[in-house]
């Protein structure tokens, strides 16, 4: 990151096409590190400046990025219409394109609950896709939960085969791998192989320094513990889960921005598991 930011620095006494190639990348690692406010600043820059240069591929690069900070502030509505955007630049840039459009689309849907269109993006991408690249692997596991709720199961099991390979060697795509296991481990009933998996996974978070992968995946194995009736270790998960949201909140400096973000109902489902255990803790 701190030669990211050097080389964004040295970008800006250039032409502003040296600069919108110097923000893709910086804007989706702070994203990663969980400096949202900073990185929507960046991504934002980015895509304006990238409208300028008129150059589709540019644009569609500072736009996914700019999507992906939406995204990990969970304001899914405006995720979703930059893909939107995103995903009209196909017809110069090639059916490829479109599968990557589709697969960040699938995303939203997902997060947003909307499994009939997250299928439908999910078998966009299928359809579409020539290989899988690095950046959608960060999706596989969106994109199996919804193959499966469509009621295919041949698709994400061909899916997750095809990725196993490149999660040996990477550890970031190996969180994704692992998050892919553990859904389909959940769809065949077995709920002690899937928290296995997504415990590896929230290993792999902290070490690598994801703190937007780990509280969500600290919250899904709460609701897999809730659900087996195991109410000491849901609340253990969800207190972790709680924690790395607050630290996330706290900075985002924009009142409005850290409003909204906490008011996602993602992060207040996780919050209000919590609230009622600290509240009677102060009490006590």
């Amino acid at each position: 990151m701190k030669i990211g930011r050097e080389a964004l620095v040295k970008s800006r006494a250039l032409q502003e096409r040296a600069e919108v190639m110097g923000s893709w990348a910086l804007g989706l690692g702070l994203v990663e590190i969980g400096e949202y406010e900073e990185g929507l600043e960046v991504c934002r820059r980015g895509t304006k400046l990238a409208r300028k240069t008129q150059n589709a591929l540019l644009l569609w690069y500072n736009l996914n990025h700019l999507g992906r900070a939406h995204e990990a502030l969970l304001d899914l509505e405006k995720a979703r219409q930059v893909y939107e955007e995103e995903l009209q630049l196909r017809g110069p840039l090639g059916p490829r394109y479109d599968a990557f459009s589709s697969i960040r689309l699938c995303a939203v849907a997902a997060l947003s609950e909307d499994w009939q269109e997250a299928y439908a993006h999910a078998l966009r991408v299928h359809e579409g896709r020539t290989s899988t690249d690095v950046l959608d692997g960060l999706y596989l596991y969106h994109e199996v939960e919804a193959l499966l709720r469509g009621g295919d199961e041949r698709l994400p099991r061909e899916e997750v085969r095809r990725f196993a390979d490149r999660a040996e060697v990477n550890e970031r795509n190996r969180i994704s791998y692992l998050r892919a296991l553990a859904v389909l481990s959940e769809w065949e009933g077995n709920t002690q192989k899937a928290i296995d998996h997504l415990h590896e996974a929230q290993t792999l978070a902290q070490k690598i320094g994801l703190p937007g992968e780990h509280w969500q995946i600290q919250s899904r194995i709460g609701e897999l513990y809730e659900r087996r009736g195991d109410v000491h270790e849901a609340q253990q998960a969800f207190s972790r889960a709680a924690q790395t949201l607050r630290y996330l909140a706290a900075r985002i400096k924009d009142a409005g921005l850290r409003e909204g973000f906490l008011a996602a109902p993602r992060v207040r489902r996780v919050l209000e598991h919590v609230q009622p255990v600290e509240h009677r803790d102060s009490s006590s």
